[in-house]
């Protein structure tokens, strides 16, 4: 799949054209994240399919999750040998004919099945959008970018959640299908656009395409240059360094994950990992999918009230996910998450504390219990949605190495699907058996994240082969590190050193702000 530019677009308006297709994606992920909870109480879904009972419908609504699970998986055996753009199209496609077959179906076995397929096809994107932006990206920028995607996740739920309002009071088919359909809206955007713009050239590196990478980064330059230029071929160079210094082939790349190598592949792909499982076990979900009746009990409102008061729900994320775009490259992926989870353990167990004190039901005291208790819920999504939305998933994508990052990154994804199904599976039974005491473990999740993740280490401002070289440097001094050096200044001539000094004293002086 060759690349010869988009009518002259290159540069920063050809990275710009990368993060809208992303988004596309994301936006399809965020809706999914919302709109089945509504197609599922209209009547005619009620009715079409015999009233189901809520363990059904719990299974239906989380089998999604374990497709998403198994296309991380495939995207893990297939993704390094497609390439970041085909897998990001066959996830579109998958998940279009999923679309298609949720829509349409007037038995429980077909809606299963979309629900699976479109599954799959998600984590196949999932698992691949995030390493394309950042391997696409400048280090500058990045992670304003990659909040910009996140950012359409956010309105992805807010589009799901006020087309549920609207369909509130339908009971035709049409309550039920066009929701579904319009799936397909955001991923044909993504499919049309993808062949159009430029494969990684750092998945080319590690392909052993050195000449069509050389293109695309002349491509993606934000400045006209010749593919001759020294500021290229440095670049160049240190890619071919990393990806000879991560050689592996055959299914050594699975074993690959679990020990630590020259580039310590086992400690990157744990963090990317832990971060995805952090995002899910912050209780994100606890609350996403049952807003409308955490609102209906703590407050007493009708459905019909519910469901719009929960739409204002998306509407803080949004706002508040515009806050790391702006300041996200600034101030670093950690200091947000660490500072986030401090906040969103707060309304926990202030939210747990409400509850377990709740006033005798019908009195003005529980009524404003219950409105204290949905401020909480309130703030909890804007300040997971600053703090936690959009770095959690950059930040996986940015520390994994070159030639493990589709591998690891399948497999994070993997961890963050599961734990999406665990978390939506027990909410309902965990709130009907513990009542307030679930909201104190969700506070304590959060509360455990902030010492574990001081010994994370911070991406921003670091381009994806400062980090590799970072990582090579603690392994034993760096020896493998240096061989490959050697190798291919014998290959290209002198090459200038990467000034590991700096690097060092820059981390320092991060750790110390």
């Amino acid at each position: 799949m060759s690349f010869s530019g988009l009518r002259g677009v290159r540069g920063t308006k050809l990275q710009l054209l990368i993060t809208l297709a992303c988004s596309s994606g994301f936006l399809l992920f965020g809706y999914d994240q919302g709109v089945f909870s509504g197609v599922i109480e209209s009547p005619f879904f009620l009715s079409v399919f015999n009233d189901p009972d809520s363990g059904l419908l719990g299974t239906v609504s989380a089998i999604y999750d374990v497709g998403a699970a198994f296309g991380a998986i495939l995207c893990m055996i297939v993704g390094n040998y497609l390439g970041r753009r085909r897998v990001i199209m066959l996830g579109c496609v998958i998940a279009i004919v999923g679309a298609i077959l949720q829509a349409s179906s007037r038995h429980m076995s077909q809606l299963i099945v979309g629900r699976i397929i479109a599954g799959f096809g998600v984590g196949l994107l999932t698992s691949t959008i995030g390493i394309w932006q950042a391997e696409t990206s400048e280090a500058h920028n990045r992670g304003a970018l990659m909040s910009v995607e996140l950012t359409l996740c956010a309105i992805g739920l807010l589009l799901a959640q006020w087309i549920n309002y609207g369909y509130g009071t339908d009971n035709t088919a049409k309550a039920f299908e066009f929701p579904l359909y319009f799936q397909i809206v955001f991923l044909f955007g993504c499919l049309v656009l993808v062949p159009f713009l430029p494969e990684s050239p750092r998945w080319l590196v590690g392909r052993g395409k050195m000449d069509q990478a050389r293109d695309m980064l002349v491509w993606l330059n934000k400045e006209e240059i010749s593919t001759s230029d020294p500021k290229i071929t440095k670049t160049l160079e240190e890619m071919e360094e990393i990806a000879l210094l991560e050689e592996i082939s055959g299914w050594e790349w699975f074993r690959s994950l679990f020990r630590s190598g020259p580039t310590q592949n086992g400690k990157r792909v744990g963090m990317a990992c832990a971060i995805n499982s952090f995002q899910q076990l912050s209780g994100v979900n606890s609350i996403t999918y049952y807003v409308p009746t955490l609102l209906t009990t703590f407050i007493g409102v009708s459905r019909s009230d519910s469901l719009w008061i929960g739409g204002l729900t998306s509407v803080v994320s949004l706002s508040f996910s515009l806050v790391p775009i702006f300041s996200i490259d600034r101030f670093g992926r950690l200091p947000f998450m660490i500072s986030g989870a401090v906040i969103q353990a707060i309304s926990f167990f202030s939210i747990a504390g409400l509850y377990a004190n709740l006033p005798e039901e019908g009195t003005s005291a529980a009524k404003s219990y219950g409105i204290a208790i949905v401020s909480f819920i309130f703030l909890y999504f804007a300040i997971f949605s600053a703090t936690w939305l959009g770095p959690s998933w950059m930040y996986s994508a940015e520390i994994l190495p070159l030639k493990g990052r589709t591998h690891g990154m399948g497999l994070a994804v993997v961890f963050y699907w599961m734990f999406n199904f665990l978390i939506v599976m027990i909410t309902p039974t965990a709130l009907e058996n513990i009542s307030w005491k679930f909201y104190v473990i969700l506070g304590v999740f959060n509360a455990v994240f902030v010492p574990i993740l001081w010994f994370f280490v911070e991406t921003k401002g670091k381009t994806l082969e400062e980090l590799d070289i970072y990582f090579a440097e603690r392994y034993h001094g760096g020896r493998e590190l240096h061989d490959v050096e050697l190798a291919i200044q014998n290959r290209h001539g002198n090459k200038p050193e990467i000034n590991q000094v700096e690097f060092e004293a820059s981390e320092k002086s991060e750790s110390t702000k």
